[in-house]
């Protein structure tokens, strides 16, 4: 098993992609839970309200990624694919047993790592494309002139 470029991709498509869908589940969440969609400010400028409203704001922070984790958990489980074979390139990427703790790990490296994931598919889609068309790779170029004799 090695990793190569298109499994590197597919890794990194599957991955943002249950990030994307558990953060829709978590958007689903806020709206049934209004807790969870409200901004808390200070009702009056004291100390006192001021910790208070940022206590309920990290409170409303932590429940919306908890919400996210467990979804992208649940959806691996429920796919039953694990990602670390689709980066292998393995034949079948199929787990039998796809309800273990690894699965609730790869839920934690969807939802938190999904910005570098999904910045990382761009550089390297670009990548495959640039090989793909073999195309000379983009050097900096510069005109000169030398002194005449």
């Amino acid at each position: 098993m090695m990793v190569t470029l298109d499994s590197s991709i597919s890794f990194l498509i599957y991955i943002t992609a249950v990030s994307s869908a558990a953060a829709g589940v978590t958007e689903a969440f806020k709206s049934v839970i209004p807790f969870l969609a409200t901004d808390y400010e200070a009702k009056e400028n004291c100390w006192e309200d001021q910790y208070h409203a940022a206590r309920l704001m990290h409170y409303k922070r932590f429940f919306n990624l908890v919400i996210s984790v467990l979804a992208a958990g649940v959806i691996f489980g429920m796919l039953g694919l694990d990602p670390a074979l689709i980066l292998t390139g393995s034949e079948s990427a199929y787990v039998k047993n796809s309800w273990q703790l690894g699965t609730w790990m790869w839920g934690i490296v969807a939802v938190f790592g999904s910005p570098f994931f999904a910045s990382l598919l761009k550089i390297l889609e670009s990548f495959k494309q640039s090989v793909d068309s073999n195309l000379p790779p983009n050097r900096p170029r510069r005109k000169v002139s030398g002194t005449r004799e």
